[in-house]
């Protein structure tokens, strides 16, 4: 993050070009809006994960962790993929307390309530505020400021938009703890298709297994375990769109060792089978 520029300015927007995200867990003193024109992946937003692709919208409040990780096949050396995006950052602190506790921008004030979470956008508003991504990249001054209240307000007032954290969640880092967290984080985007080892997740960590047990669930809301079965049961349901692939194919692919273990967790995190999920995506 360019956080020199971002002080400098009320807003700030930039295009992403890349091969692949690489950026850490990290958190800032700005609003954050990223829109994903072009990209797979997951998305880690304070005790949320979700995946990601083409047309991901979220916002995400001051001093809340965030990561995004892209597929596997992104980060290989004979990757032509791209990750590309609008990231805009911004600060409120222009407006007046008094202000955004008027009575005439109720909403406004709420959506920022709920920003603090961070929110995934969807539906038409989705689409209505990437035509007005594009008229904020082209303006400056006074009309960058009007086009961002433009898109606030538009969100705020349809409300096509579901919260990302828990309620209640708090960030529990700080900087130097952040660079610790996302050791344990690569080591599980990077292999959690083969087996993991907590006792190497601990050592990433200079804990001993039983005290980093107790950290990466006051970190994270989630058990090493639960986090490690929720990315591989997200990289199932991606999987099982391709129909050249066997439901044992997929099972080991996502680094389950039996189809037992898969089937059990799958249901668990989706609440139907990986055959009932199969055969909704062709209804």
């Amino acid at each position: 993050m360019e956080t020199n520029t971002v002080h400098r300015h009320t807003i700030f927007v930039k295009e992403i070009n890349v091969k692949n995200l690489s950026n850490p867990v990290h958190f800032h003193n700005e609003y954050e809006m990223v829109l994903i024109t072009q990209s797979k992946g997951r998305r880690i937003v304070g005790d949320s994960m979700e995946s990601f692709e083409e047309g991901d919208l979220v916002l995400i409040g001051p001093n809340l962790p965030h990561v995004m990780y892209n597929d596997k096949s992104y980060y290989e050396a004979d990757n032509e993929q791209a990750v590309k995006a609008i990231v805009t950052y911004f600060r409120m602190d222009w407006l007046t307390e008094e202000f955004l506790s008027s009575k005439e921008i109720p909403q406004l004030h709420e959506l920022l309530e709920d920003i603090n979470r961070g929110i995934r956008v969807y539906g038409d508003t989705q689409k209505q505020v990437v035509q007005l991504l594009d008229q904020l990249l082209l303006s400056a001054g006074l009309g960058r400021i009007i086009h961002l209240l433009s898109i606030l307000n538009l969100i705020s007032t349809t409300k096509e938009y579901k919260c990302l954290s828990s309620i209640g969640y708090s960030n529990p880092h700080n900087q130097k703890d952040v660079q610790r967290i996302s050791k344990i984080y690569n080591y599980i985007m990077a292999n959690f298709t083969e087996e993991l080892s907590l006792e190497t997740a601990a050592k990433l960590a200079n804990m001993t297994s039983s005290a980093f047990c107790k950290y990466f669930k006051a970190r994270t809301q989630k058990t090493f375990t639960h986090f490690v079965n929720e990315v591989r049961i997200g990289h199932a349901c991606k999987l099982l769109f391709d129909d050249q692939l066997s439901m044992t194919e997929i099972c080991f692919q996502s680094g389950f060792n039996n189809l037992t273990n898969f089937n059990r967790n799958f249901k668990l995190y989706t609440k139907i089978s990986p055959s009932e999920f199969k055969r909704n995506l062709k209804i």
